[in-house]
């Protein structure tokens, strides 16, 4: 264990010395279990979540997840944001919920297209029909429209199956990074592939959010929720993941260690996720840029105060601060 799970682990200690009971969270993710997931998985493998006096329990999502509005109708208490968006666009709705931690600095939402489509960027991209899924029509899609001039007549419906694609090798295909791409390789494609944040797209990823009354009477369970999930992440990313890797393959029947191990190794090469000591925080910066450029673009709605989406509060403190 290097010296940034270690540092982790003593602050767990400390926040463990203060629970006098397990408190119990279920937290819902957006998807299937996933190396995407795999901080959570790890915290929970390994202990980090029942050393900081928590009983929890990961409620995988799938292809029909709606983590924003089961948060807003109070189903939830705690979830996983997929983008920057959601939690902006409740904001502006009206919802009470705040982001208190961001598993990725960077989106790994990508474009694909087959090798031989003569395309170096997204801009290129526009005219082409493009597999999207439902969600992403209320997430990136409006950022691609405003930014590329892409149009709705683009629009072909992914249902999580790359087949339609592979088929029709003149299409786009959306995905992750650290996914749809292995999974195109294991069918002979090598695509070319584009990353959004690689081309100005400033979003989180993976984030933690929380309703308001739930922080409200429950903040020192939440903070510990972060900080034990913080060392899961340094620790699945920058240690042994096998832990986590077995409960992720446990809840989901179709995950193969082989793309688990694709997508540690994409994660990380890309830097996803940052590094060690940023994994899971958050700038204020990054925020207001990311507001200012989608409502700039009309991707966003004006006036609203991105400020009261996100709160730094129960991110663990940096070392050497009170």
């Amino acid at each position: 264990m290097n010296k940034f799970i270690c540092a982790a682990a003593f602050a767990l200690i400390s926040v463990c010395a203060n629970a006098q009971s397990a408190t119990k969270i279920t937290f819902a993710t957006d998807w299937k279990a996933q190396a995407e997931h795999g901080g959570f998985y790890q915290a929970l493998a390994r202990g980090y979540y029942a050393n900081a006096g928590l009983d929890v329990t990961i409620r995988p999502g799938g292809p029909q997840s709606d983590n924003p509005r089961l948060l807003a109708a109070g189903a939830l208490d705690i979830a996983m944001a997929s983008n920057s968006f959601q939690p902006i666009n409740m904001l502006a709705a009206g919802a009470d919920v705040k982001v208190v931690m961001a598993s990725f600095q960077k989106d790994p939402q990508v474009l694909m297209v087959h090798p031989h489509v003569e395309a170096t960027s997204i801009a290129d991209l526009k005219g082409r029909a493009i597999f999207i899924s439902d969600a992403a029509k209320a997430a990136f899609w409006p950022w691609l429209k405003a930014r590329f001039s892409f149009e709705d007549m683009q629009v072909r419906k992914y249902n999580y199956s790359l087949a339609p694609w592979l088929v029709n090798k003149e299409t786009v295909q959306e995905g992750y990074l650290s996914s749809e791409p292995f999974t195109a390789s294991q069918q002979g494609i090598i695509p070319k592939v584009f990353l959004f944040a690689d081309a100005g797209y400033p979003g989180y990823a993976g984030m933690v959010m929380v309703r308001g009354d739930y922080l409200k009477s429950n903040g020192d369970a939440v903070k510990a929720f972060v900080a034990a999930t913080i060392a899961g992440w340094q620790d699945y990313l920058w240690g042994d993941p096998e832990p986590g890797n077995a409960l992720i393959l446990r809840d989901n029947s179709e995950m193969t260690p082989e793309l688990l191990a694709y997508a540690i190794n994409a994660i990380k090469s890309n830097a996803m996720a940052g590094d060690a000591v940023t994994v899971g925080t958050m700038d204020p910066a990054t925020w207001q840029q990311f507001y200012r450029d989608m409502s700039d673009l009309g991707a966003l709605p004006k006036g609203v105060d991105v400020r009261a989406a996100y709160s730094l509060d129960y991110l663990p403190k940096p070392k050497g601060e009170d």
